[in-house]
């Protein structure tokens, strides 16, 4: 149920995602309430889910009960508010701190973080349990991290948080050692080989050294640079921007994507963006611009827009993701980031 209910709001924030971007209660109704609601928890039912009850030290969007007991708080923004600002989640460690909960929940319906309220001698960042992005993430990824607030769940959290961290403590154990993998591998691919091929033989040597050129590209793949803005560079702060400037050039705006259009369109418009210059990256695995709505290992733009000399641009950020990226697409062609201005 978890799984079908996540397809289904992930479908919605594509389609009306300036929507949700400027409405709060938009995504409780439409977004999260039928996560929580595929998480097991009846939200019409007040020995369940109660929204908006005053606790001594602020109002939680949701409090979550079992057995006549909170036993999470969960507090939500509306879609172009950046859920990871220390600043946003000391508000929830505030409310759950003060109730004695030990775990919160913060979500902008796509990013949903799990943290710890509070433990000795840690920052804040250091408490964040998990955090999923139901947009970009593997569903099964997502499902398994959520499942941990389901409702049949809740009583063993602590376990459960437990298991995701050895899971990733042993992966991670494998990444920096990957000689285990490619031992168990290597008998596999020498029954596969004596099987469909027998009139080929291949030394233990040569399977070993494919396994690990293999393996190497899987776990290592080549790192793209990340282009940052510099330091002083204001974030957005404000809601449904309406109006930028670059340098001179003021445009008018209705929706955050067009912030990115614009950028790029400007920069087509000043010969400085072409098809040669592609795939302009934004990470590892992602790219902000390409040739075919593409990103690095084949997957598509999730928000893909044309651009007037046939390039594509994916638009699938907030409003702080796009003025952010927008002002790294100008950097990257020689112009200062800070000439973008929005309000």
């Amino acid at each position: 149920m978890l799984k079908e209910k996540l397809e289904m709001v992930v479908e919605r924030m594509k389609k009306y995602r300036s929507f949700y971007e400027q409405n709060e209660m938009a995504v409780r109704s439409q977004i999260i309430e039928p996560i929580l609601e595929g998480l097991g928890w009846d939200i019409e039912n007040p020995e369940e889910v109660q929204p908006n009850v005053s606790t001594g030290e602020g109002i939680p969007d949701y409090s979550l009960l079992k057995g006549g007991k909170n036993v999470l708080f969960i507090e939500a923004k509306n879609l172009s508010v950046d859920v990871e600002r220390e600043e946003v989640i000391r508000q929830l460690a505030k409310y759950c701190f003060g109730e004695g909960m030990k775990y919160g929940v913060l979500t902008n319906g796509a990013i949903w973080i799990l943290f710890r309220a509070f433990q000795e001698g840690t920052t804040i960042s250091e408490r964040i349990i998990w955090k999923t992005d139901i947009e970009n993430d593997e569903l099964t990824a997502s499902v398994r991290r959520l499942n941990t607030i389901s409702k049949d769940n809740i009583d063993d959290i602590e376990e459960l948080i437990k298991k995701l961290q050895i899971l990733d403590e042993i992966w991670q154990s494998l990444v920096d050692e990957p000689d285990e993998i490619i031992k168990g591998l290597i008998p596999v691919f020498e029954k596969l080989i004596k099987e469909g091929y027998p009139d080929y033989e291949f030394e233990s040597m040569e399977i070993e050294d494919f396994l690990k050129e293999r393996i190497k590209e899987l776990i290592t793949p080549t790192k793209e640079p990340e282009y940052v803005s510099p330091p002083e560079t204001p974030t957005w702060r404000g809601g449904q921007p309406r109006r930028m400037k670059i340098g001179s050039d003021v445009f008018e705006i209705r929706n955050s994507y067009e912030i990115l259009v614009n950028t790029a369109e400007w920069l087509i418009r000043k010969g400085k963006l072409k098809r040669s210059d592609c795939p302009i990256p934004i990470g590892r695995k992602r790219y902000l611009i390409n040739t075919e709505p593409k990103h690095r290992y084949g997957d598509s733009f999730t928000a893909p827009k044309r651009l007037s000399n046939g390039l594509y641009i994916e638009v699938h950020y907030s409003t702080a993701g796009c003025i952010n990226n927008a002002r790294r697409l100008l950097e990257r062609f020689g112009f200062r980031g800070d000439i973008l201005e929005v309000q």
